[in-house]
């Protein structure tokens, strides 16, 4: 499976950005902003024919160049079986979105306002300068995200909504995989690392003094988690060395060991807690495994839907488009 890896991160969103998409937060109307109905297009153009609205050529390259705005370069070995699940996504969400206006679903003037904003989280206050750069217009990326959202809608509606996961359901997959909820022995510790004998001496002659362990990590030790005071979250034990193991066994919660030496410098540690292994109980992990359950049922229950979807509609693949779309479209035919 070719897997993408998303090239921003969030950061604070200008009101530039907000004008340069032609996007202005209201709530002042009901009507979307967006036509999300197919556009015409020339015989000409048409790559696909999905119950009898044409996809443009235009439209899935449109596709493709959101897709490198998005996502790392990918190898070109990869690049047909990438063109095919970008094509295959265009028709797929064609047919939801006719399901959609087929249902009288819309989407209010508050969703798509929720729509925009989500989207804007994500994206660098640069993104209009962006889009032009890939030769994407502002108004395309609105009906994609508007499309995908009247789509989410939908699939709540008669997917999401319709799946559901009893108590009884929850405790016969617990009993039934109770070796998946064993929690190991594990322990929580400070620890703290220092080079060099004189460095050492400083360390000890201050817990002699009974200063506080989490301060003199954060004024001596010298790793990554020091400011953190030497990281207490519990670690499986049998995750520890067996030298910092052995130092462990021998302290009380609060007590602080001896110097422990080995390539990496002297050790200190400092013991918080032991855990001993045990089973998870039900209360514990119910609402995990409802999570777990309820999302496979509804992918389940979504696969079926969509397969019964394309079942019931006419695909017409253009096999003149195929070398332009770069990518095997006998695959997207009528069965």
């Amino acid at each position: 499976m070719v897997e993408f890896k998303s090239k921003f991160q969030k950061k604070r969103k200008s009101l530039l950005l907000l004008a340069g998409l032609g996007l202005f937060i209201s709530s002042c109307s009901s009507e979307p902003q967006i036509d999300v109905s197919p556009l015409p297009v020339p015989a000409s153009k048409v790559a696909v024919l999905v119950n009898g609205e044409p996809i443009s050529l235009e439209e899935f390259d449109n596709e493709f160049r959101l897709m490198t705005i998005y996502y790392s370069a990918v190898s070109e070995k990869d690049m047909p079986a990438i063109k095919l699940r970008l094509f295959e996504q265009l028709i797929n969400r064609r047919i939801l979105v006719q399901e959609a206006r087929r249902e009288g679903l819309k989407l209010t003037q508050k969703e798509m306002d929720e729509a925009f904003s989500d989207a804007l989280k994500d994206l660098p206050d640069d993104f209009n300068i962006i889009l032009k750069g890939q030769g994407v217009s502002a108004d395309v990326w609105k009906r994609k995200l508007l499309q995908e959202r009247l789509v989410q809608k939908l699939v709540q509606k008669e997917v999401n909504d319709k799946v559901r996961i009893s108590d009884a359901e929850v405790a016969q997959y617990y009993w039934a995989h109770l070796a998946d909820y064993w929690l190991p022995e594990a322990v929580s510790a400070r620890h703290l690392v220092v080079r060099g004998k004189e460095k050492l001496s400083q360390v000890l002659n201050a817990v002699q003094k009974g200063q506080d362990f989490f301060k003199i990590i954060e004024t001596f030790s010298q790793t990554p988690d020091a400011s953190q005071g030497g990281d207490e979250r519990f670690m499986d034990s049998d995750r520890w060395p067996p030298l910092y193991m052995n130092a462990l066994s021998k302290l009380k919660p609060g007590e602080i060991s001896k110097p422990v030496k080995d390539d990496f410098g002297y050790h200190l540690f400092q013991l918080i807690q032991w855990r001993p292994r045990r089973m998870r109980a039900l209360a514990e992990v119910q609402k995990q495994i409802q999570d777990e359950l309820l999302k496979k049922a509804q992918d389940e229950r979504f696969s079926q839907w969509m397969i019964l979807l394309k079942q019931k509609s006419k695909i017409d693949v253009k096999q003149e488009m195929a070398p332009v779309v770069g990518a095997a479209l006998e695959g997207l035919r009528e069965k």
